[in-house]
């Protein structure tokens, strides 16, 4: 099927952020192939017409990766695609470090330092969960697969840089990958931080949020630094989850285009 196709497909109205996560330019034949991976944010509000569109692209499971402290009332369920829990669990830490920054104004490099961190520990925390993703990658019964959190941008594009970076993805192809997310982000909270700003006559610091909102290159830079110096690349972060790496040219087979 054709990457045009594959786009087309992944247009959904009622779910934030859904795109393939595969690579667009792969380069020299290699980097994270299309229908394999898809990323989103939240299910709560899906509409039936999205839920056909999931099982049109044959998707068998869904990983979330949200605490349940972040889940609708409304369970969502869809007939013939199984949901893994997978939590990790750092919106309410979020908030609170980033919250008296924000409110204090003037704190942009406060701000930035504090997510730089806290992508740190996300890809840290992620170890065992990146494993099992792997792991059901490989088991061959749970792909297509997609991974949401709750906007689909901070815990799944870290999930989905570590992807690529195992289909052996340029670290171009990641940032942009990791970037897209802004094209839907800072529009969908523009819209509704300006709302509250108005409603509270010019007090909420709304300019101040979406610019803790907005993705930088250099969060997911960090990250891939990390991977690289910490773990001695992605074998090395995989090796430190307990992962068999005599699968690890399986995985990466699986993974890519070639």
């Amino acid at each position: 099927m054709s990457a045009e196709k594959y786009e087309y497909q992944a247009m959904l109205k009622s779910v934030m952020n859904f795109r393939d996560a595969g690579d667009s330019d792969p380069a020299g034949g290699t980097g994270l192939r299309k229908g394999l991976i898809y990323r989103s944010g939240s299910l709560d509000r899906i509409k039936r017409e999205d839920i056909r569109r999931l099982q049109q692209l044959g998707i068998k499971a869904i990983v979330d990766l949200r605490a349940p402290a972040e889940y609708s009332k409304r369970k969502v369920v869809i007939p013939g695609i199984n949901v893994f829990s997978m939590p990790l669990d750092f919106e309410y830490v979020t908030r609170e470090r980033l919250k008296p920054l924000i409110m204090s104004g003037n704190q942009e490099e406060a701000v930035q330092k504090v997510i730089t961190e806290l992508y740190r520990e996300i890809l840290d925390a992620a170890i065992p969960i990146y494993r099992e993703i792997v792991e059901m990658i490989l088991d061959g019964g749970h792909t297509p697969m997609l991974i949401h959190c709750r906007a689909g941008k901070d815990r799944t594009g870290i999930i989905c840089a570590l992807l690529q970076m195992a289909a052996g993805s340029s670290e171009d192809s990641i940032i942009r990958n990791f970037m897209k997310s802004n094209d839907v982000i800072v529009p969908y909270y523009r819209k509704r931080l300006w709302i509250r700003k108005i409603l509270s006559l010019g007090f909420f610091p709304a300019d101040a949020i979406l610019d803790a909102i907005t993705l930088r290159g250099e969060n997911i830079r960090e990250v891939i630094k990390r991977v690289r110096v910490h773990y001695g690349g992605i074998a090395g972060y995989l090796s430190v989850s307990g992962f068999d790496m005599s699968k690890f040219m399986l995985l990466k087979g699986k993974l890519n285009n070639i």
